[in-house]
């Protein structure tokens, strides 16, 4: 059951690439426990969304408070990490070890194993002792159904695997939040279920999940709310359920869930 505590709030959150203007004045709230799926036609500015909450992209203005950890945006910084204050840039570093992301192109290291790839953030980042990140990043490979694979490279796993050693290495952070930005989209469908049966299980846990994704049997079975995006602007924030059932009376969203079941 979700709480009342909000985890994440964005106010008034603006991005532009050059002349484009991606997010234009994103508000948002997001509760304890919630899993929030976001979606919406390529180059709604989803991703760019996710990157802002965390600051992998800069906004240009705006509010971002995660866990109680707050950052106003510096529009003098134009939107350029190095240009932000050395305190800004201080509570950025701390929501990003209060926040995990998951890549759609999984994003491990080549040259480490999958044991390795979930130890290295603990240790590098947090400074825990390997023998204890070892013990750790072994539970959650089991969690995630690759025990037996703790020893294998990203190149001999599936894409599946991938991704489900790229949540765990996220988990091993101890993160308030986790983002996931279309984390199934190059996964045939039997990977796919793979990762969506993990990501369910995290939500059943009470992990708080802002998830970018396409796939409308998630956001139906698994999602608290729907977002979605269109022009660099969040258009409906409801429900699932009401979003399921709005989007019959709603032409745009009607046609973009028809391409999605198609």
């Amino acid at each position: 059951m979700n709480g009342e505590t909000i985890v994440l709030r964005a106010t008034g959150l603006h991005k532009r690439f050059g002349e484009h203007a991606v997010l234009k004045g994103i508000d948002l709230e997001v509760k304890e426990g919630e899993v929030v799926v976001i979606m919406g036609a390529s180059g709604s500015g989803k991703t760019t969304l996710i990157r802002s909450l965390n600051f992998l992209e800069m906004p240009d203005s705006g509010h971002v408070d995660v866990c109680g950890i707050s950052v106003q945006c510096e529009p003098a910084a134009r939107g350029k990490l190095e240009r932000c204050s050395r305190a800004a840039r201080r509570q950025m570093a701390l929501i990003r070890r209060n926040t995990g992301m998951v890549f759609q192109s999984f994003n491990l290291f080549p040259h480490m194993t999958a044991l390795e790839n979930v130890m290295e953030g603990p240790v590098s980042v947090k400074g825990v002792a390997r023998a204890e990140a070892r013990e750790r990043a072994q539970a959650l490979l089991d969690r995630v159904g690759l025990r037996e694979r703790a020893g294998a490279y990203p190149r001999q796993l599936s894409g599946g695997q991938k991704q489900r050693v790229a949540i765990a290495r996220s988990l091993a952070m101890d993160p308030r939040v986790i983002f996931f930005d279309e984390p199934t989209s190059a996964l045939d469908p039997e990977l796919r279920d793979e990762v969506l049966h993990v990501m369910k299980e995290l939500a059943e846990a009470g992990m708080t999940m802002l998830v970018v994704t396409h796939e409308i049997r998630f956001a139906r079975e698994v999602a608290d709310r729907v977002l979605f995006m269109e022009g660099g602007l969040i258009t409906h924030d409801s429900p699932a359920a009401q979003f399921f059932a709005d989007s019959n009376n709603d032409l745009r969203t009607k046609r973009f869930l028809g391409k999605l079941a198609v």
